[in-house]
């Protein structure tokens, strides 16, 4: 390999590397949505919630019914983006991850397409996730 070669090669990875989030780029990771709505009964004790990932604390938030919270982040394959929600309502305590795959936001979710959108619904009964343009259903129970 010339030593043209091998600086182009250079140049190119330095470009890479600054502009990751550059459309075409080999290294363009999207953009994720995770959403947790309560749909709790209005008259019901308020929903807690504490959602994180090892690099990111997105809270502790009381969550009154028909509201949410959310958040953005950009997932890596190769760090194995992974949050969690942890959450109280009445005497009910139940945690999980809420986002740890790329396509179908948990690995073990009925989501088939490519999912940038992780949304997820507390009711009385348990919780429910949809990519948040198809039904959703029925992920688990308090």
């Amino acid at each position: 390999m010339t030593y043209s070669q091998i600086k182009a090669i250079f140049l190119l990875c330095i470009l890479c590397f600054c502009f990751p989030q550059a459309k075409g780029s080999i290294f363009h990771r999207p953009k994720y949505n995770v959403y947790v709505w309560n749909a709790l009964p209005n008259n019901s004790p308020i929903l807690r919630v504490h959602c994180a990932s090892k690099d990111d604390d997105i809270g502790f938030h009381n969550i009154a019914p028909t509201t949410n919270i959310n958040w953005s982040f950009h997932a890596s394959k190769l760090l194995k983006t992974m949050f969690f929600c942890h959450f109280w309502w009445k005497s009910n305590d139940k945690s999980f991850e809420v986002f740890n795959d790329l396509d179908t936001c948990v690995k073990d979710s009925n989501i088939t397409a490519r999912a940038t959108v992780c949304q997820w619904t507390v009711k009385e009964d348990g919780f429910y996730l949809t990519d948040g343009q198809n039904v959703g259903y029925k992920y688990g129970d308090w």
